[in-house]
């Protein structure tokens, strides 16, 4: 039998967790039954990065970069660059990630040209216009896939999808490759006097909201309850001006400069991983977060807002703590608590945090996604 051919259509592959699950997947994904191309629609032009790119063309999986802005006057482009990959590519299966790729591929069905099946995935919670939307647009899918339980009661509930027009995958990740730490000298070169370091694996956008970490920090500051020797690492690409804007301002408004540290995307989050005693994702929104499911691979707990644990991967006490969304004041609570806790209660949280992390494992997200595929192509061309 010949291969399946699947054309992945995602918004960019800038370093994010999205991007890392499907480069993931791609590479894994059974080459003597797949055949399999990537479309991105975003780069440099829109301010997203390439980081993905290398990583891609190193596995030898095709990329085409289309590079347009999200604007009326560039939309055009965009749709017909996946159209002309389609008419080249003829693959049995679509598979678009994210928000505007879901938009076009749908719209790109209504073009003349060859049939396809298509499933659209959600890889993060949306709010009550993105659902409605979602209503609307249901019939161009012929499946909706999502990566957490919460987004898939959503989808039938509020946008009253049929549940049998739904999927939920959750996220798997590759364990072993946070067993060791690839630079561990990496805490004694940027915090050698650190008592704490504290890490925020997280691009620079609103979404990710870092600036809340850095505004309940210096509430802990101005309370006198920020303990000598704590540090705060921000680890991610600085992806939108607003977003650091207002990071910069909260740093700058408590004099939090020797504190609180920004570090570029990393190929190696192991290494951020092993070097702290603990992680924050203070998130407005999440689907299921690999870096959640990374700090607790490393044994690292986590303190999560409400909306980054909408999969439900943190349990309070067990394995990190959860805070009220943009809650500053309940956040830096938990914060004093966690840097208030010494080395034999925080290595008591590693057993629970490694066991969670085990339920997600990249070996059984693949075969779910291939079992996927092939039911969806078994149906024939939509």
């Amino acid at each position: 039998m010949s291969p399946l051919r699947i054309l992945i259509c995602i918004d960019s592959l800038a370093a994010g967790g999205a991007q890392r699950q499907t480069v993931e997947l791609l590479k894994r994904l059974d080459r003597g039954r797949f055949t399999t191309r990537l479309v991105s629609l975003h780069g440099p032009r829109m301010n997203q990065s390439r980081h993905f790119v290398p990583e891609l063309a190193a596995a030898g999986i095709p990329v085409v970069e289309l590079d347009c802005r999200w604007r009326w006057s560039e939309i055009p482009a965009i749709l017909w660059g996946i159209h002309r990959e389609i008419r080249g590519f003829r693959p049995h299966l679509v598979h678009s990630i994210s928000h505007h790729a879901n938009h076009l591929t749908r719209l790109v069905r209504v073009i003349p040209g060859p049939r396809f099946r298509l499933l659209t995935a959600i890889r993060t919670e949306y709010d009550a216009r993105q659902l409605r939307n979602e209503r609307w647009e249901q019939r161009f899918s012929d499946l909706i896939l999502c990566n957490s339980p919460s987004m898939f009661g959503k989808l039938r509930d509020l946008a009253r999808i049929p549940e049998a027009r739904l999927r939920y995958v959750p996220n798997g990740f590759d364990a072993h490759r946070f067993s060791t730490s690839p630079d561990p000298g990496l805490r004694s070169r940027f915090a050698p006097t650190a008592r704490r370091v504290v890490v925020m694996m997280a691009r620079i956008t609103e979404q990710k909201a870092p600036d809340l970490l850095a505004r309940a920090v210096g509430l802990l500051k101005r309370s006198h309850r920020l303990p000598e020797g704590a540090v705060f690492w921000i680890v991610g690409e600085r992806d939108g001006d607003a977003t650091q804007s207002r990071l910069d301002d909260a740093i700058r408004s408590d004099e939090l400069q020797e504190v609180v540290r920004q570090f570029p995307a990393t190929d190696q989050p192991a290494s951020f991983y092993h070097a702290a005693d603990f992680t924050v994702l203070a998130s407005l929104w999440e689907g299921t977060p690999n870096v959640v499911l990374e700090s607790l691979a490393v044994g690292r707990p986590a303190i999560v807002s409400e909306a980054a644990n909408a999969a439900g991967v943190i349990t309070p006490g067990l394995n990190g703590w959860v805070v009220p969304t943009a809650d500053v004041a309940t956040l830096a609570d938990r914060l004093a608590e966690a840097l208030g806790l010494g080395d034999p209660d925080l290595a008591a949280f590693t057993p629970a945090c490694r066991s969670r992390a085990g339920d997600f494992d990249l070996p059984t997200m693949v075969t779910r996604y291939e079992g996927l595929y092939r039911e969806i192509c078994a149906a024939g061309p939509s």
